[in-house]
């Protein structure tokens, strides 16, 4: 029988172009509460015929659901604590500062490197956390972690020439998106929105053309960025919501769905039947809370963090707060080439304005017990100053257990002053998320922030402000700049269609890290047994399993325990600046 890769002569090497065999379309942030809806109402059609003819259902995320761990463990099949990547940034080894990560911090195999080893080609498109990219059998277009475009983000070089001569120079980043200050921007955010879709489209519509794989994943995140910024236009019940604004922006988040439900009925169509594909997303989305909780501050009346108590202290919080306000407000208004412009000239003003902004550097360390790392939006996450480990560590190991308790129960005792409920449901310790070989480099202490009875968003805590009460309750009235309305939910969606895969059916108890284990048994690789997902066998017809039982391949193992250094100071302000615009720092 001659498949679709026989060659037809040996003597004339003419092969048959490729076709893919398995295609995942990945949709950052896409939520079945959204989209359950609007399928009723007849919209989303693409996704409704998939769920409709394959295998659907929620797909937990990681914990804490956020991008970079999130993705990673996708691609891994692995928790944190075996491939060493828990947020945007990592602590520097030793140390309370924090560094960008980016895919070097990445230390497992990634299912694409597996299936190279197999002997699959591979092709992937945009996936957050690929930078560098990997040096596979196939092609890698890096995603949200690359610095600029200038930055060698295409694996092979050629690739790149070929894409710009073919769709154009490529675009990273939406201007204006820190700085909504006005409705005019807004709508020029959400039409760069539309072109970068437009431009990922070309691109995946171009490979799956010229370039096809074995395996060819494509990924798009506007999603993602419509929610955190515009959730609150469609939702009336939100505490933010803008009813001026809504006749203009309430359909903002919906539009980006059915665009990119359109773009997932256009790549299925360039594929054959007996092509499986899966649609995914990497955690859920839903509204903001408004309730804001100010951890340092709640620490330091705990007693457990102390700042530096120096002479003339009014003098300098005058200062600090001058800064701030500066560095704050020269956020807001810039657009981001002058920001970048701005980042690069003045690292160590950046530096120092950070630094304040942050309150970190007024944490006298020798006196702190514990503290949170408050530079980032979503995840509250407590790390305990252990000796042995930080710097100026003072816990002692053996004190650790009855601290971790403490804080744990105090953050039990913080209220919703309307309700007397707990603002914190949850607070999960290290070893309960975390396991393998790089678990001590995640936080102590994470704070579920993510299910609806915990939610909760951070704010830096200031010195000066240390009487103030640690919880607040935001006033309801519309933002004046751009804010998050919208923030990560765990559970993401999932669907399946494919020859093997059972029709009409819906799957429970999915977890995005058995994703890269089913892709392997799909196309018969043994699975590493060191991988913490499982094949979803209940997405495979009987008749394939009967076929083809699961079977258990040796460990993908891990690499070095050394942390690299992933960026230059120029990568990392380029790369700061696209976090701050995306509001994931504060």
């Amino acid at each position: 029988m001659i498949t679709a890769e026989t060659t037809l002569n040996p003597h004339h090497h003419r092969e048959v172009k490729k076709r893919p065999k398995a295609v995942i379309i990945g949709l950052d942030a896409a939520t079945w509460t959204l989209i359950r809806p609007w399928m009723a109402e007849g919209g989303m059609p693409n996704l409704a015929k998939l769920v409709n003819t394959g295998v659907s259902g929620r797909l937990e995320s990681i914990v804490p659901p956020i991008t970079p761990p999130a993705w990673t463990s996708f691609m891994t099949g692995k928790n944190p604590g075996k491939h060493g990547i828990f947020h945007f940034v990592e602590t520097e080894p030793g140390g309370y500062a924090m560094n960008y990560t980016n895919a070097t911090s990445r230390r497992s195999p990634t299912v694409w490197k597996l299936l190279n080893a197999a002997g699959f080609s591979v092709g992937t498109m945009n996936i957050p956390f690929t930078y560098p990219p990997e040096t596979l059998d196939g092609f890698q277009i890096s995603g949200m972690d690359t610095p600029s475009e200038n930055s060698p983000f295409i694996h092979p070089l050629s690739l790149r020439k070929d894409l710009e001569d073919h769709v154009g120079k490529m675009s990273l980043d939406i201007r204006y998106l820190g700085a909504m200050s006005t409705e005019e921007r807004r709508a020029r955010v959400l039409a760069e929105l539309e072109k970068l879709d437009r431009q990922w489209t070309a691109v995946a519509e171009y490979l799956l053309e010229t370039h096809p794989q074995d395996v060819m994943m494509f990924v798009f995140m506007s999603i993602d960025t419509v929610q955190h910024y515009f959730w609150s236009y469609m939702d009336r019940s939100h505490f933010l919501h803008d009813s001026k604004g809504e006749p203009r922006f309430g359909n903002a988040v919906r539009r980006v769905y059915e665009r990119l439900d359109a773009v997932t009925g256009r790549i299925i169509e360039k594929l054959s039947a007996d092509t499986t594909v899966f649609v995914v997303s990497d955690h859920g989305g839903g509204p903001v809370s408004d309730r804001t909780l100010f951890l340092n501050r709640y620490l330091a009346q705990l007693g457990l963090l102390h700042y530096h108590e120096k002479g003339n202290a009014v003098a300098r919080s005058v200062a600090k707060k001058a800064l701030r306000g500066g560095f704050s407000l020269l956020r807001k208004s810039l657009g981001s080439r002058q920001k970048r412009f701005l980042a690069e000239i003045f690292p160590i003003l950046r530096k120092k304005a950070e630094l304040s902004y942050t309150s970190f550097a007024n944490i006298d360390w020798s006196r702190t017990k514990a503290y949170c790392s408050e530079v980032l939006a979503s995840p509250p996450s407590i790390w305990v100053n252990l000796k042995g480990v930080k710097p100026a560590g003072i816990v002692e190991p053996a004190e650790y257990k009855a601290l971790t308790d403490f804080i744990i129960e105090k953050l039990g005792e913080l209220k919703d002053p309307r309700t007397g409920k707990p603002v914190i449901a949850r607070v999960y310790r290290r070893d309960e998320i975390f396991h393998g070989p790089f678990s001590c480099e995640g936080a102590d202490l994470v704070l579920d922030w993510w299910s609806e009875d915990s939610l909760f968003s951070t704010k830096p805590s200031f010195h000066e402000d240390r009487d103030k009460p640690p919880v607040i309750i935001r006033e309801h009235r519309p933002s004046e700049n751009s804010e998050w309305g919208g923030t990560h939910r765990l559970n993401g969606i999932l669907i399946g269609r494919g020859p093997v895969l059972k029709t009409a059916a819906e799957i429970e108890n999915a977890q995005l890290i058995d994703l890269a284990p089913t892709l392997l048994h799909l196309l018969g690789v043994p699975v590493p047994e060191d991988m913490d997902g499982k094949v979803l066998t209940s997405a495979f017809r009987s008749d394939f399993l009967t076929a083809h039982p699961v079977q258990a391949g040796t460990a993908s193992g891990t690499s070095g325990t050394d942390l690299p250094s992933g960026y230059t100071d120029e990568e990392s302000a380029k790369v700061e600046e696209r976090l701050q615009a995306l509001g994931y720092l504060e």
